[in-house]
C-alpha cells in the first residue's frame, strides 16, 4: 500500500486520458447536433441541480466536520451558479422559467452518488473525479462558446464556475488524503472513480441530451 499523498496523486492522474475523451465527445456532440449556447446553458443547469441535491443528501450523515462544511459550500456555490446560468439564458432572450431543469428525473450518475456512504468514496467521486473532469470540461466549453461569439458565457465558465470548482477539488483532495489510510479505503475510493467516469459517458449520450432539451420545455 502506498501512502495517502502518493495514492491521491496517482488517482488524479489515472483518468486524465478518459477526461479528455469525454470532453472531446461532449463538445463533438454539441457541434454535430447543431446545439446552441442556450442548449448548453440548459444542460449545465440540469447538472447543477443534481449537484445541489447530492450535496444536500450527503451532508446530514457525513461524520467529518470538514466534509459537512465543504458540502454546504458546494450546495451554496451551485445554487449561485444556477442563478448565473439563468442570467445568461435571459441574456439570450430565454426565460429560465421556460424549461424545467429537473425534467426526466435523476441521472444514473445521481443514483450512483446517492449510494455512496463513506467519506473516501464521496471525496474521490464527487469532489476529485467529477470536479477534475468539470475543470477540463469548463475550459473546453469556454472555447466552444468563444467560437460562437459568446464571450460572456465563456467568461462565466473560465471565471466563477472554474474558480469554485478548483476550490472544491482542492478540498476533496485534502479530505481524501486524510481518510485514505488503509488498503480497503483506497480500494473503495478507486472503484468509485472508475464508475464515475463510466457513468459520465452514459449521461453524455447524444440521444439523452436531445430528449431532455426537447421535452423539458414548459408548455
Amino acid at each position: 500500500m502506498v501512502d495517502a499523498v502518493t495514492y491521491v496523486s496517482e488517482l488524479e492522474g489515472k483518468h486524465l486520458d478518459s477526461f479528455r475523451q469525454l470532453v472531446a465527445a461532449f463538445t463533438a456532440t454539441l457541434t454535430k447536433d447543431n446545439l446552441t449556447v442556450v442548449d448548453l446553458l440548459k444542460l449545465e443547469m440540469r447538472g447543477v441541480v443534481e449537484a445541489i441535491e447530492v450535496a444536500a443528501l450527503w451532508l446530514p450523515d457525513s461524520e467529518e466536520l470538514d466534509m459537512k462544511i465543504a458540502l454546504a459550500a458546494r450546495a451554496g456555490d451551485c445554487a449561485y451558479h444556477f442563478h448565473l446560468l439563468g442570467e445568461r439564458l435571459t441574456g439570450h432572450g430565454v426565460s429560465p422559467t421556460s424549461f424545467d431543469a429537473r425534467h426526466g428525473g435523476y441521472s444514473k450518475l445521481f443514483a450512483f452518488f446517492r449510494s455512496l456512504q463513506t467519506t473516501e468514496e464521496r471525496a474521490a467521486a464527487g469532489f476529485l473525479t467529477l470536479g477534475g473532469l468539470n475543470l477540463m470540461r469548463f475550459e473546453a466549453l469556454a472555447g466552444w462558446c468563444d467560437e460562437r461569439g459568446d464571450g460572456e458565457t465563456a467568461a462565466l465558465y473560465r471565471g466563477r464556475l472554474t474558480g469554485d470548482e478548483q476550490r472544491h477539488v482542492r478540498e476533496g483532495r485534502e479530505m481524501l488524503i486524510a481518510v485514505a489510510a488503509s488498503e480497503e479505503s483506497q480500494a473503495r475510493a478507486r472503484r468509485t472513480t472508475y464508475r464515475t467516469v463510466e457513468l459520465v459517458g452514459e449521461v453524455q449520450d447524444a440521444a439523452l441530451l436531445r430528449k431532455f432539451l426537447t421535452r423539458s420545455v414548459r408548455k
